[in-house]
């Protein structure tokens, strides 16, 4: 579950980036300012902009190994509400499927970079219920040109707020 003050949801769609070998990764080319958090513990978010949005990864590698996991979807639980207002009303299916959208659905924004994720309050992850694992789909990237044919993403089949189809 990924959790932010008054809303919260299921993570139903993630995208690997590796540390080593992969031209997609923000920090293949080295360590720069901007990808500072990538090369310190797991567990923190590495927000970064694109154009005038902002997504949401999860540092996934420990000490100097810059990999990381981007949230791309969720399935909106609490605070339904509260995200179609910052969504501006889009039918719920719209509010979270993409990281741009979740991150703006959330209010994450850069203020959110380095946040410890682990912490339990603010911004964070929260393993939330147990139920059975959910059948899971393994495909090519979106949204990057290099290495977009890698099989680094991961949704839960059928889910209807995952971003996209293949």
């Amino acid at each position: 579950m990924l959790v932010n003050g008054p809303v919260a949801g299921r993570i139903v769609e993630t995208e690997a980036y590796l540390s080593k070998g992969d031209p997609a990764a923000h920090a293949w080319r080295g360590r720069t300012k901007r990808t500072e958090v990538l090369f310190g513990p797991p567990g923190y978010a590495y927000v970064f902009r694109t154009r005038q949005h902002c997504c949401l990864n999860v540092v996934a590698e420990d000490g100097d190994v810059p990999g990381c996991v981007l949230v791309r979807a969720v399935a909106p639980i609490v605070g339904i509400d509260v995200m179609r207002k910052r969504r501006g009303g889009l039918p719920d299916t719209l509010l979270t499927n993409g990281p741009a959208k979740l991150c703006q659905a959330f209010d994450i924004d850069m203020r959110h970079y380095g946040v410890d994720l682990c912490g339990g309050e603010g911004l964070h992850v929260d393993q939330g219920p147990v139920g059975d694992a959910p059948n899971v789909t393994t495909g090519p990237r979106i949204g990057v040109g290099a290495a977009k044919n890698a099989p680094l993403r991961y949704y839960v089949t059928d889910d209807p707020f995952v971003s996209r189809r293949e």
